[in-house]
């Protein structure tokens, strides 16, 4: 019999992930934690679970700009 059919707009979006060792382990260690074929429902738990952050992709750094403001940080 199997599953019934999902009705509704599907939505598909390919990312990239650049994950870096000294930046970001807690990241890698989470997503490694999980086998490949159940990433991708593991980050959309923790999205969906996470706590909610309503951001502005204006407001965003782009990642170089973001890895220059946790230097200074560090500094």
């Amino acid at each position: 019999m199997g599953r019934s059919r999902k009705t509704g707009q599907l939505y598909v979006y390919r990312l990239t992930l650049r994950l870096w060792e000294g930046e970001d382990e807690d990241l890698i260690a989470f997503l490694e934690s999980f086998p490949i074929g159940k990433r991708v429902v593991a980050v959309k738990s923790a999205m969906r679970n996470g706590p909610l952050i309503f951001l502005e992709a204006d407001d965003l750094p782009d990642e170089d700009d973001l890895a220059a403001l946790a230097d200074d940080l560090l500094l």
